[in-house]
């Protein structure tokens, strides 16, 4: 009889346990990376907004130069990965809600990204005419930037960036 009540007393937190387990020692899998929204004001002339895009850099750029080469070297990531100006953020919208992973992007990695910004070409010259036009801060009416950590299969939430075109943040650069 104590037999069976001993081993009652080892089986019945094994059958609660037991549902619990669903996929024993598989490594985890799912979207590695960052979400949020968008929000625009003060939209310019078309003319003056030729693509938007989200970029995540590990360091603040020294100088617009160093932009290109973060993007080459993978010390930038990129969103959307589409390099023609079909691949631009919407434009002329009051939101846009993105979600920017390691599928979906170009070199979004593990890791902290010290300035995450919307860049703004403004001009014809693909490699000069930039400039920021947002930052992700959690400071209200700052540009101070915030850093956002991509952890491993997970998708960061509320990464929201506010872009008002009359008043953009300044170049990280002198």
């Amino acid at each position: 009889m104590h037999r069976i009540n001993f081993l009652s007393f080892l089986l019945i937190p094994l059958l609660f346990l037991g549902p619990g387990c669903d996929k024993g020692l598989e490594p985890p899998t799912g979207e590695t990376g960052f979400s949020g929204v968008i929000h625009f004001t003060n939209w310019p002339s078309a003319d003056s907004v030729r693509e938007l895009r989200l970029v995540a850099f590990e360091q603040f750029p020294s100088d617009s130069t160093g932009i290109l080469t973060s993007l080459l070297t993978g010390r930038a990531a990129l969103f959307p990965p589409d390099l023609s100006s079909k691949g631009s953020l919407p434009k002329f919208v009051d939101t846009a809600q993105y979600t920017f992973t390691t599928k979906n992007g170009i070199n979004l990695q593990v890791q902290e990204y010290a300035y995450v910004v919307i860049a703004q070409q403004y001009g014809p010259n693909v490699f000069t005419d930039w400039r920021p036009a947002g930052v992700y801060t959690l400071k209200a009416n700052s540009f101070d930037p915030t850093p956002v950590r991509v952890l491993l299969h997970r998708v960061v939430q509320n990464i929201d960036i506010l872009v008002d075109f009359h008043n953009p943040p300044p170049k990280p650069w002198r």
